[in-house]
């Protein structure tokens, strides 16, 4: 396993995302879906979808046709995009120079090394896409788990589409 580590929730958040990705533009799937395929709490990935939504990478619609569905398309939401909504206290790196009492925190090796390795991170993860996870996926010899590429037509709701005004 990878030696980074991320929050739960950015873990939830990106298969979330994934899951939203495998539908076709304009439906949106039920967030109690989600949850029961990921064997997750329905309130806690509730927040999740919450910091998604605001930061502007899903959209929600209540009521009968209701759901999430993602904001832009999969080839336009990065990695890091997602890291940065679920986790977006920067830096990763918390120097305790102050309690410390130490003077040298502008010319500090240490400080710089963390800087480009948060750097380097970030680049990194903006070249993945949800796009590119889902044509890894499909490219995989194993399935991917939770995730199903042909979600259930009970949980999946197409936009309402709006009545055109009627002519006098």
């Amino acid at each position: 396993m990878p030696g980074l580590r991320f929050s739960q929730g950015t873990d939830l958040a990106i298969h979330g995302l994934w899951a939203l990705a495998c539908l076709e533009t304009g439906r949106f799937i039920l967030l109690s879906d989600i949850a029961s395929r990921q064997h997750v709490s329905e309130s806690y990935l509730s927040k999740v979808f919450q910091k998604l939504t605001r930061a502007g990478l899903t959209r929600a619609m209540r009521g009968k046709h209701g759901g999430y569905t993602l904001a832009r398309p999969p080839a336009q939401i990065s990695i890091g995009d997602v890291v940065r909504a679920m986790d977006p206290e920067p830096p990763m790196y918390q120097c305790l120079a102050r309690e410390r009492c130490c003077e040298a925190m502008a010319n500090c090796l240490l400080l710089r090394v963390f800087a480009e390795a948060e750097r380097h991170m970030y680049a990194v993860l903006d070249r993945v896409t949800l796009a590119d996870l889902l044509t890894d996926a499909l490219r995989g010899e194993k399935p991917m788990g939770w995730i199903q590429l042909a979600m259930t037509a009970a949980t999946i709701h197409e936009t309402p589409q709006p009545t055109p005004p009627s002519s006098l």
